[in-house]
């Protein structure tokens, strides 16, 4: 069992829509996007960006957004954990759309609501299809899928 974005091209996989996950732009409290609290995307295309690397799954549902405003966002930085962007962004290393977490209060960051485009995460719980799961497993997938059904 696995929590993750789901990946279209399984075929191998269930994947159960398990919770919402907001995505928010974080810049550093100086940059000068700062003094937004909602933003179109296309208005952070002229500055540098800390983007999640091809191997994450967030880095599909970022890239959709850019290309439903036929934008492509300059990538000063490729990296796969989302807590590492935001400790990148919060030293000045450029900007980033990373899913809204807690410890981004944390951080000398500001985060902005992203007003468009339009869209939406959601987080799944995957297991392999066709492949044995032990009892313990299948009744903690079926708790899961019963009590947090988004």
């Amino acid at each position: 069992v696995v929590f993750c974005t789901k990946i279209d091209q399984e075929v191998d996989i269930d994947f159960t829509p398990v919770e919402k996950q907001d995505l928010v732009l974080i810049v550093p409290r100086n940059h000068p996007l700062a003094n937004h609290h909602s933003i179109d995307l296309s208005e952070t295309l002229p500055y540098p960006q800390v983007y999640f690397s091809k191997g994450s799954g967030l880095r599909s549902i970022i890239d959709k957004l850019f290309e439903k405003i036929d934008g492509k966002p300059t990538i000063a930085y490729e990296i796969e954990e989302d807590e590492v962007i935001a400790g990148l962004v919060s030293k000045g290393f450029g900007i980033a759309v990373v899913p809204y977490m807690e410890q981004l209060l944390r951080l000398n960051v500001k985060i902005i609501q992203i007003s468009s485009p339009a869209w939406e995460r959601n987080f799944h719980m995957a297991t392999l299809k066709n492949k044995y799961l032990s009892p313990v497993v299948q009744e903690f997938r079926d708790f899961v899928s019963k009590n947090y059904p988004k």
